[in-house]
């Protein structure tokens, strides 16, 4: 049986081009990959996209961790951020791309992660180089949380349902 926090991996392949795309059933793959080639191949036919399961690049979330709990949405927004989720909450392999956060040396919202082991820094102390803002990087434990905190496409649609 599938685990609720695996995100199912589909080799999408068009023209000689693969993509690997996560999604819930291969038609929900299909139509994202039709998607994004669309624009720049407008005659596409949404059959002429192959699609097989690909289940070595299938990517297993954590459940989520107890700290969680305790976070305000901004803290999760901005823990998130920091890992890169929130720049491509479709691209699965792109998370991770980035481990920081940048705000201002006195910033009490960054200052109580720190406390929380969720964060290290601030790092740069005002540089001008960026404005007079500080790096954080997030720790082991901020990137296992903000993996935690990841919802699966089920999540998203329900989440997508109650806000219309």
């Amino acid at each position: 049986m599938q685990d609720a926090r695996t995100l199912k991996a589909w080799r999408c392949s068009y023209g000689g081009y693969d993509d690997i795309v996560h999604a819930a059933t291969a038609s929900k793959a299909r139509y994202m990959r039709w998607l994004s080639l669309v624009d720049c191949c407008p005659d596409i036919k949404f059959a002429e996209i192959a699609v097989h399961r690909a289940r070595a690049h299938d990517i297993t979330l954590p459940d989520e961790h107890p700290l969680v709990a305790k976070l305000s949405h901004e803290q999760r927004h901005r823990i998130l951020h920091a890992y890169g989720y929130n720049n491509r909450p479709n691209r699965p392999q792109d998370w991770g791309y980035r481990d920081h956060y940048c705000s201002a040396p006195g910033d009490t919202i960054m200052s109580s992660m720190a406390e929380l082991g969720l964060f290290r820094g601030p790092y740069g102390q005002g540089s001008d180089i960026w404005g007079g803002s500080v790096f954080w990087y997030l720790t082991e434990l901020g990137v296992h949380v903000a993996r935690s905190m990841i919802p699966t496409p089920a999540q998203r649609a329900i989440q997508t349902r109650e806000a219309v």
